[in-house]
């Protein structure tokens, strides 16, 4: 694909963004939120808004399509502005609207430096980027922080041993030989190998144990052995045979309202289970998986890269210090370069739409999820419902004016290091 090249290229530009159909997936869950077109076949579970090279976004540029990561190859200095060209070189987050209606995957994903290794490795054996058994599709890691814009529930990081001991009950311990596991953050890599890499001749008799064990905690009258019980069952009967049925034992349940946000670091095990989010992180898709899936596993890796000292962090929005009449400016703050994310709610009288007004320091994705605003920069341009625009480095000052609801995905060069995430109360 040619990329259109002129004098006066505009700062800001329409994006166009792919869809990733999964059999977990809810386009209904989707459609309130961003533009999809009619789909066939499996639901749609993410839409993308990034370089990545497996489903870059296309831009509107000149009347032609043109794809994002062309567009920013040609001139990183403008499209990204010179900050992010130097230490990035391409657009260095990704940005998704997900909608899961069934659980996805138990996964980990890894640093930078598993994943430089992993993708080295699997690059030298000519494994095909699509390949049902290729893990590690690019060299970069993946930290990500997803905020509920629906209610919204997860499983993320590792329940207190003495707890997990409790929920798997005497049948289960005894059969994964958890009562003889090593001391320390080790015990939680190897209950994770001992409960998720089972031979297929046991799987049976373990499945009949994870069974007759959530039974009896969906019975219970204590509300998280109820909560936990019920969920083994409904992975039971959604992964039959699967060893990741017995997950809701080991690892935390997180339940979101619409504005919460969960932080996810390299290492830490998680599977998100029912609602719709926004989710940014560093543009990489690299997952492992231990179970919940149809897709390729591996325990062996996943416990080599899972970290079990690292942790979710729940993290509350904090006004950005902004705040104007009729205009709320919230901010999720998370310890990365990579990736911020921001939320505008204009809700000026019907006379005097209110505004928000900003330099970008690096590129920018805009989403409007509510209503209708007009940007002001090196022109105007219209920012619809369910519509996003891709903001360039080098853009002058901007201003954002209408009733609406706008989420700002930007470089997280703002993020002072020494400030920590407000985090949300233990779960």
């Amino acid at each position: 694909m040619n990329t259109p090249s002129f004098d006066r290229r505009p700062c800001i530009l329409k994006l166009i963004n792919p869809v990733q159909q999964y059999a977990w997936g809810n386009t209904d869950g989707i459609a309130p939120f961003i533009d999809i077109p009619p789909i066939g076949g499996m639901p749609a579970g993410e839409v993308w808004m990034s370089t990545h090279r497996r489903a870059p976004s296309k831009v509107l540029l000149a009347e032609a399509e043109t794809g994002l990561d062309a567009l920013i190859e040609q001139d990183p200095a403008f499209w990204l502005g010179p900050e992010a060209a130097r230490e990035f070189g391409d657009l260095p987050f990704l940005f998704k609207v997900l909608a899961a209606g069934a659980p996805l995957s138990l996964q980990v994903h890894p640093d930078r430096t598993a994943a430089q290794t992993g993708h080295a490795e699997e690059e030298a054996r000519g494994i095909p980027l699509l390949a049902p058994e290729r893990t590690f599709k690019d060299p970069n890691h993946k930290p990500e922080l997803a905020v509920a814009l629906t209610p919204f529930s997860a499983m993320a990081g590792f329940r207190p041993i003495e707890e997990i001991k409790s929920l798997l009950g005497p049948e289960l311990c005894a059969l994964a030989g958890v009562d003889s596991l090593p001391d320390g953050a080790e015990a939680f890599r190897e209950l994770v190998r001992r409960l998720f890499n089972v031979p297929q001749e046991a799987r049976e008799k373990r499945q009949s144990a994870i069974a007759r064990r959530a039974g009896e905690l969906s019975a219970s009258s204590q509300t998280r052995e109820r909560q936990a019980g019920r969920l083994v069952l409904e992975l039971i009967e959604r992964y039959p045979g699967d060893p990741g049925q017995c997950a809701p034992l080991v690892l935390d349940i997180l339940e979101l309202e619409p504005g919460q946000g969960l932080f996810i670091p390299a290492g830490v095990i998680h599977a998100y289970l029912k609602g719709s989010i926004l989710e940014i992180m560093a543009c990489s898709d690299n997952v492992v998986r231990a179970g919940l899936t149809v897709k390729h596993v591996d325990v062996d890796l996943l416990c080599r890269i899972l970290d079990p000292e690292a942790k979710p962090l729940c993290i509350n929005a904090e006004p950005a210090g902004d705040d104007a009449p009729g205009m709320r400016h919230l901010v999720w703050h998370t310890p990365t370069r990579e990736f911020r994310l921001e939320r505008f709610v204009l809700e000026g009288e019907e006379s005097r739409a209110s505004q928000a007004c900003w330099k970008p320091e690096g590129p920018e994705i805009l989403l409007c999820t509510r209503g209708e605003a007009q940007i002001h920069a090196d022109s105007s341009y219209a920012l619809r419902a369910r519509s996003s625009l891709f903001i360039a480095g080098t853009c002058p000052r901007l201003t954002l004016q209408g009733r609406a609801e706008v989420w700002r995905a930007a470089v997280g060069f703002e993020q002072s290091a020494s400030k920590s995430p407000e985090k949300g109360p233990a779960p």
